[in-house]
């Protein structure tokens, strides 16, 4: 009998996801007088996300099982096996966290160079690298929420407007 691989599984909560997301789009309020409805663009990015986890799991289910894929011992040489998997989610939850006292701003900033450090190699001209993208990434995608898109971000407590 052939292992689910890990791929799949990936796959099949992304599914159970974007249905979840489709399925709350029908409590969406449609302003009266609106052309288009409050609805419609979360549709399109959930039926695209969607329809990459169905070639996703397709692909997944094609592909031959990876040498990698075999059971492990123990949790903590699964954990080895997949330290930069538990570390991402580990610092994207802190960002998460933070985002009440650093706000959108620092925290994204923030995160983006401890994850780009945390993945990287450990050297000063690769964390001089890591602290640009992060600031001049982070800094566009923010003025173009802010300021362009009208979006309120997170604000945080430090950098208060």
């Amino acid at each position: 009998m052939r292992r689910i691989s890990a791929d799949v599984v990936i796959a099949l909560l992304l599914l159970i996801l974007c249905s979840g997301l489709y399925v709350d789009t029908h409590f969406y309020e449609t302003v009266p007088g609106a052309i288009i409805g409050a609805k419609i663009w979360p549709r399109v990015v959930t039926f695209f996300l969607g329809g990459l986890s169905v070639l996703y799991l397709i692909q997944s289910l094609k592909a031959e099982p990876a040498e990698d894929d075999v059971a492990r011992g123990t949790i903590a040489e699964w954990f080895l096996a997949n330290r930069n998997v538990v570390g991402c989610f580990f610092l994207y939850g802190v960002f998460l966290v933070s985002l009440k006292w650093l706000g959108m701003l620092l925290g994204g900033m923030l995160f983006v160079f401890v994850t780009l450090t945390f993945l990287g190699e450990n050297t000063r001209r690769n964390h001089m690298i890591n602290a640009a993208v992060a600031v001049v990434t982070i800094g566009c995608m923010w003025a173009i929420f802010t300021f362009g898109l009208g979006v309120i971000l997170p604000q945080g407590e430090i950098l208060p407007r």
